[in-house]
């Protein structure tokens, strides 16, 4: 596998400082290399991996990323939807976000369908806000919101249908959603509403 050269003021971690801060052997870093497609530069004679590429790395193959990889003050993002009906709008609405909210935020954002797979994800991933599509997925959406309430740490929003029955949003909101959003409003009004969830992390969830 060909690696590029390290540019003059590029941070990137030695080998075994990648197999320290993921709490693997060295050997396992260079497999991650051989095999699975990590990407790494050159500084003279010696790999290295920049911290970019480590963590998108670690996000595709689901596993726990280390805080000091992480950008200062850097927020993660989930969006979680629906693996059969619903998933071409889902994954339309996810590219949207990610190029509207994350272009000038200081966050990484995935995405993942409903099931055992997300809770795993939810696991590794801890994000800080997880957006649970609940247009044509109610009762999936409920089950994650729950399980984010079980773990604690983490705020999840509710996307719905334009004009829910009120008797279920209450439902969704007493599940532990942080707040519920009607997926197909202005980007503007979307937007300011996931800045308001972002201000309040920190804060004691049920406040």
């Amino acid at each position: 596998m060909k690696g590029m050269t390290e540019k003059k003021g590029t941070p990137a971690l030695r080998i075994e400082q990648v197999a320290l801060l993921c709490g693997v052997s060295v050997s396992r870093v260079h497999s991650w290399i051989e095999k699975s497609g990590l990407k790494f530069i050159f500084s003279g004679e010696e790999r290295k991996v920049q911290r970019e590429d480590l963590v998108g790395f670690l996000m595709h193959y689901n596993m726990p990323i280390p805080g000091g990889i992480l950008p200062m003050n850097a927020r993660k993002i989930l969006f979680i939807c629906p693996e059969k009906r619903g998933r071409k709008a889902g994954n339309e609405f996810f590219r949207l976000f990610s190029e509207q909210f994350c272009r000038n935020a200081n966050c990484l954002i995935d995405s993942v369908t409903f099931g055992k797979g997300a809770e795993y994800k939810i696991l590794t991933f801890r994000p800080d806000l997880i957006l649970a599509d609940a247009v044509n997925s109610d009762k999936e959406a409920l089950n994650v919101i729950r399980f984010v309430k079980s773990i604690g740490g983490m705020r999840a929003v509710a996307l719905v249908r334009r004009n829910l029955a009120g008797a279920k949003r209450q439902r969704i909101l007493a599940a532990g959603a942080h707040t519920v959003v009607e997926r197909n409003v202005a980007w503007d009004e979307l937007l300011a509403c996931f800045n308001r969830v972002f201000n309040s992390l920190g804060k004691n969830p049920s406040q």
